[in-house]
């Protein structure tokens, strides 16, 4: 009968205990989530190919052009690369950490690439999809071996331009590397003149 007794008494007592534990504990998640900073991920959704459109622009050497998604087809990527600047496949996207690359002809077809030698450390380099425009800022330029890897990833988001040298030959690369330095989202694009291309 002691033991009953007991138990009916503290039988309230320990069930409010529990319940303001479950209580705290939800709480304190729920904060947990409101403390935390949304990654650039979350707040964008995953990054944009540029199957969608894309377009890169230079002002220090009067380069506007669209940049297309390239592929993995030899033949077909020659082909996309005859229109224009392309995005060589599995490598960074804009404003996502990684190595962003986009080739270009220097000499034939639409020679987006021509002046690229003209560039100079500091120059701007801007990237816009439908997210918003990248801005990066060239930090080195060199002429490597054409067997050289320039695709390997990094933990920083960069990006790097590549294309064939001296002007008309193929015996070198020529390589350009920005890192980026600003992202403006589309939707302030829009508040400052209907989201045209800019800057």
């Amino acid at each position: 009968m002691l033991i009953v007794a007991s138990f009916a008494v503290l039988m309230p007592f320990l069930y409010d205990r529990v319940r303001r534990g479950a209580a705290e504990e939800g709480d304190a998640s729920a904060d947990a989530d409101v403390a935390r900073p949304l990654t650039h991920d979350e707040l964008l959704g995953p990054p944009l190919s540029f199957e969608t459109p894309a377009f890169m622009r230079i002002p220090a050497i009067g380069l506007d052009e669209e940049v297309r998604e390239g592929s993995d087809d030899e033949e077909e990527l020659y082909e996309i690369l005859a229109l224009g600047p392309i995005h060589l496949p599995h490598t960074g996207f804009p404003g996502w950490p990684g190595n962003c690359v986009i080739s270009g002809h220097r000499t034939t077809k639409t020679k987006p690439f021509n002046r690229l030698d003209e560039l100079k450390v500091g120059d701007a380099i801007f990237i816009q999809n439908p997210r918003g425009i990248y801005e990066y800022r060239v930090y080195e330029l060199r002429f490597i071996d054409p067997s050289e890897n320039v695709t390997l990833q990094t933990e920083d988001p960069i990006l790097t331009l590549t294309t064939c040298a001296p002007e008309g030959q193929a015996t070198q690369r020529l390589v350009v590397r920005a890192s980026l330095k600003g992202y403006i989202p589309v939707e302030e694009l829009e508040e400052q003149g209907g989201g045209e291309r800019t800057p």
